[in-house]
């Protein structure tokens, strides 16, 4: 699932649930849900240093920025909250870092040898190009969610 996906959902907990110990770690364990659901993926597009992939990564990149800039305007008192579960929620993508480092430095991706990696990995057994259309669907719903937290 793409970055702003996991981003929207995560605003979308910390803009409904006011208790942090139950939103940050829930906005965390959302990621894992997300990527169970069929999303988009295809070879070369998603190949960790291509050209698609790095436009992508930036893209997705630019949209969270916008989110949290998006929250900070216009929910001033609960854009903190909102912020860092979207972070939360986007964080386990961070773990594939290192091989995207050593793809950048012509290494090859080392296999995961953490269970969490391996597990990251396994649940995310559908991404095809159909996905897409999931991946679109998931962003309007994140869209009017959020839009709803914001009247």
């Amino acid at each position: 699932m793409r970055a702003i996906n996991h981003a929207l959902g995560g605003a979308v907990i910390g803009l409904s649930i006011a208790n942090p110990v139950v939103a940050l770690p829930l906005a965390f364990l959302s990621h894992f849900l997300v990527d169970a659901i069929p999303h988009f993926g295809v070879s070369g597009f998603d190949d960790v240093g291509g050209k698609w992939f790095n436009r992508t990564l930036i893209a997705d990149a630019s949209l969270c920025v916008a989110l949290v800039g998006v929250l900070a305007v216009t929910r001033p008192y609960y854009w903190v909250s909102a912020s860092i579960c979207a972070f939360l929620a986007t964080s386990p993508d961070l773990m594939w870092v290192p091989n995207y480092i050593r793809v950048k430095r012509g290494k090859h991706i080392q296999p995961n040898k953490l269970w969490l990696l391996r597990f990251h990995t396994r649940i995310q057994w559908f991404e095809r190009p159909i996905g897409a259309a999931v991946e679109v669907v998931w962003f309007a719903a994140g869209i009017i969610l959020v839009e709803m937290f914001l009247v």
